[in-house]
């Protein structure tokens, strides 16, 4: 039956069933002049695809993402009191730390803080660590024979402070205190109750607490870079 023949069928129908089947009819004979096309319609206003897509990231800027690596030890000058005791611990500092791999230490001459500020300011490619060996005033050596306090005579009595220097700038990473192992009870005493010092000193030997502050820290440093640590030594 064609066309013509559904028409003439259409118009024996109802009047509200004759509009519907001719409402059908329209849409079959659109679906079948689209398919005979083989065209679908584009949507408008669809923004082609691009062919590539560009990094945005300039090499300057991956560059500066790079962590530093390079470290810049400096000595007090008040560190000199016990240049012996100090520089050896100075030197176990330095070393723990190049155990990081990749880590660049350089040391520069003995400085007071705010010299080694100054140094900082001009260290855009590295930090600045300034340590100082000192003798806390309420922690000194006692002199039995004349009550009085000895300071910086007992290695002992030796705590490490350090402050790690942003890059360029005199702002301030970390900083800290790091005591000797039995440092209490070598240094703390009063004019008329000493500290018992003999056993002591055989239990904490100073050739062994010394080093092992400055390992600590060396391991607190690279701590507060990020940096890999070595498993805390005796």
């Amino acid at each position: 039956m064609g066309p013509l023949q559904i028409l003439i069928s259409v118009t024996r129908l109802k009047p509200a069933s004759a509009f519907l089947c001719g409402i059908l009819i329209i849409f079959f004979f659109a679906s079948v002049t689209q398919a005979q096309s083989g065209r679908a319609p584009k949507a408008k206003g669809t923004p082609a695809p691009s062919a590539t897509s560009e990094n945005t990231t300039k090499p300057g800027e991956a560059k500066a993402r790079l962590p530093i690596s390079s470290l810049v030890i400096v000595n007090s000058v008040n560190s000199a009191k016990a240049v012996v005791w100090t520089s050896m611990a100075l030197k176990e500092l330095i070393d723990r730390i190049r155990e990081s791999p990749d880590m660049k230490v350089t040391q520069e001459k003995d400085m007071s803080r705010k010299e080694a500020g100054e140094l900082a300011q001009t260290k855009t490619d590295a930090y600045v660590v300034w340590i100082q060996f000192e003798v806390d005033a309420s922690m000194g050596a006692i002199d039995r024979e004349t009550d009085t306090v000895v300071m910086g005579l007992n290695p002992g009595c030796l705590f490490i402070s350090y402050i790690v220097f942003m890059p360029g700038t005199t702002k301030i990473k970390a900083q800290q205190r790091i005591y000797q192992d039995g440092y209490r009870a070598q240094c703390i005493g009063t004019a008329t109750q000493p500290a018992t010092q003999s056993s002591d000193r055989l239990r904490y030997p100073v050739t062994q607490t010394l080093p092992k502050a400055a390992r600590e820290a060396a391991d607190r440093i690279k701590k507060a870079l990020e940096l890999p640590s070595s498993i805390a030594s005796s």
